[in-house]
C-alpha cells in the first residue's frame, strides 16, 4: 500500500472485533451489555405484534440498534416504521422489471476502495447517467435499495456509517421531470427516516442550476440534524470538497489520486443482492406476505424469451 494511504481502512474491512473501530463502537454505545439488552427488548416488542411477522435474526436486529445508538425505544418505532414504509414500497414498485443484462452494464453506484479517516465507507451515486427515457424512477429507486443492501450487509458499516458523493453530471430536464414531488418524498423517507443507516454526510457535485430546483423540493423532508451534513459543492473546482473528502480516496474524476476502475461496483453482484433484498422483504404485514413474496422485478433475458414462448405455446 501507498504510505500516504496508511491512514485509510480498505472498504472491505468487516471485523468488528478490530480494536481500530473502538472509537466508532463506543460513540453507539455498543458493549455486550447494550447488545443483549436491546436484542431482548426487539424480540419482546416485536412478538407482541399482531399484524406483522417480523425479522427475528441478530444480524437484522442489530442494524436498528446501532442507527439508534441501542436507544432500544427508537429502535424499535424505527422498525414499526420500516415495515409500515415497506407496503408503501410494495405498492410502488410492484409493477417494474429490470433485465439483469443492462442493470449491470449500467455505470451507477461504486464505492471507494478506501474508507474516510471517520472509518465511514464512500460512496459514490452517478444519478446523471440514469437516463430517464430508458428507465422510469421505480426502476432507478430498486437499484438504490440493493446498493443500500450492499452497505449494510456488512455489520462494520453499520457502525462507521455512511458517507456519498451524488454526481449530478448530465442531469438534463427528462431527470427533472422524473424527480416528482411525491418520488422526491418517497426517496428521502426510504433513506433517511426508515432504513437503519446512518448517513455521516452527502455531497453534490456536478449539479447543473436545474437541479437546485429538485433540491429545494427536497429539502423540507430532510430531517433537520441531517441537513447540516449536505453540502452542495460549486462546479469547475474541486477545492471545496476536498477540504471536507481528501484526495487520497477519490477518483481522478474528483481531483483525487484514484484511478476509477479502481472503484468497486455495488450492482456487480446484482443477483445475490435481489435475493437478500426479496428475503428480507418476504418479513412483514401479514396481510401482503403472498404479494411481498412473488415480488420479483429482475429477470434475464433468457427468462423472457422462456415466458414469451410459453405463452405463445399455451
Amino acid at each position: 500500500m501507498n504510505q500516504s494511504m496508511d491512514n485509510f481502512l480498505p472498504y472491505n474491512l468487516n471485523n468488528i472485533e478490530d480494536s481500530i473501530l473502538l472509537p466508532c463502537v463506543k460513540e453507539i454505545n455498543e458493549s455486550p451489555e447494550t447488545k443483549s439488552k436491546g436484542l431482548e427488548f426487539l424480540r419482546n416488542e416485536l412478538k407482541k405484534l399482531q399484524d406483522i411477522e417480523p425479522c427475528l435474526e441478530e444480524s437484522f436486529l442489530l442494524r436498528f440498534l446501532r442507527v439508534s445508538k441501542y436507544n432500544a425505544s427508537n429502535a424499535f418505532q424505527r422498525m414499526l416504521k420500516y415495515y409500515k414504509h415497506q407496503e408503501v414500497l410494495l405498492d410502488s414498485l410492484k409493477r417494474i422489471s429490470l433485465h439483469l443484462e443492462e442493470v449491470r452494464s449500467l455505470n451507477y453506484t461504486f464505492m471507494s476502495p478506501y474508507r474516510l479517516k471517520n472509518h465511514s465507507v464512500l460512496g459514490f451515486l452517478l444519478a446523471g447517467n440514469i437516463d430517464y427515457s430508458e428507465m422510469t424512477f421505480a426502476q432507478r429507486f430498486y437499484l438504490d435499495i440493493l446498493s443500500l443492501t450492499a452497505i449494510l450487509d456488512n455489520p462494520v458499516n453499520q457502525i462507521t456509517g455512511f458517507t456519498i458523493i451524488m454526481d449530478y453530471k448530465g442531469f438534463d430536464i427528462r431527470s427533472f421531470l422524473a424527480h416528482t414531488p411525491s418520488w422526491t418524498k418517497f426517496f428521502v423517507d426510504t433513506f433517511l427516516k426508515s432504513y437503519p443507516i446512518r448517513m455521516k454526510a452527502a455531497h453534490i457535485v456536478n449539479a447543473p442550476s436545474i437541479f437546485l430546483t429538485v433540491y429545494r423540493i427536497c429539502y423540507p423532508f430532510i430531517p433537520k440534524k441531517l441537513q447540516k451534513r449536505i453540502f452542495i459543492h460549486p462546479n469547475g473546482s474541486w477545492k471545496s470538497l476536498h477540504s471536507s473528502v481528501p484526495p487520497e480516496v477519490l477518483p481522478e474524476e474528483y481531483g483525487g489520486k484514484l484511478k476509477f476502475d479502481s472503484c468497486i461496483n455495488i450492482l456487480e453482484n446484482i443477483e445475490a443482492l435481489d435475493a437478500q433484498f426479496r428475503k428480507r422483504f418476504s418479513f412483514g404485514y401479514i396481510k401482503t406476505k403472498a404479494s411481498r413474496q412473488s415480488f420479483r422485478p429482475i429477470v434475464s433475458k433468457n427468462e423472457i424469451s422462456e415466458h414469451r414462448d410459453s405463452h405463445q405455446k399455451w
